[in-house]
């Protein structure tokens, strides 16, 4: 599958998914909002090797639409891998906003124990720093796309 981000402007870009049939799908998006999130998800996922995740949801059939369904969000979302998945997303916002890779692997190991799971073996300080390093690029190369033109993502990713 690729992903296709589209910079349209400051404010907006799209996100077109155009899988290995040959179909596509295409949102347009506020770049605030969702960039940043769906740019940590990729680096996530990729780093963890998983395919569990958002991307991984995609590449195996589900929609934009399904995953964007808030109707339909606790079917998808009620499964263990996919939660824990978006919960390490959820606490890796404060890594790529400078929270230390330790503080995030003990906050999460906390969560973790309250909620009586298991967070996954490769969720490590290490793991963290490769996240890290993967979005700098990620977004390094998101600025560096010209207006009117795209960024484009394989999935499963690449090595950085």
């Amino acid at each position: 599958m690729q992903i296709e981000l589209h910079k349209i402007s400051e404010q907006r870009h799209a996100l077109t998914i155009v899988r290995a049939d040959g179909t596509r799908e295409r949102v347009e998006c506020e770049t605030r909002s969702f960039l940043q999130h769906d740019l940590l998800h990729y680096a996530t996922e990729a780093e963890a090797g998983v395919d569990v995740g958002f991307w991984g949801r995609l590449a195996a059939g589900a929609t934009l639409a399904e995953l964007n369904d808030k109707a339909l969000q606790g079917s998808l979302y009620d499964q263990p891998a996919m939660l824990v998945v978006e919960q390490i997303v959820g606490a890796l916002t404060g890594a790529i906003k400078g929270r230390s890779p330790d503080d995030v692997v003990n906050g999460l190991q906390q969560l973790a124990e309250a909620q009586q799971i298991a967070m996954p073996a490769w969720l490590t300080a290490a793991f963290v720093e490769r996240v890290q390093a993967r979005m700098r690029g990620l977004v390094g190369r998101w600025n560096a796309t010209p207006f009117g033109t795209s960024m484009t993502l394989p999935w499963p990713a690449a090595a950085p």
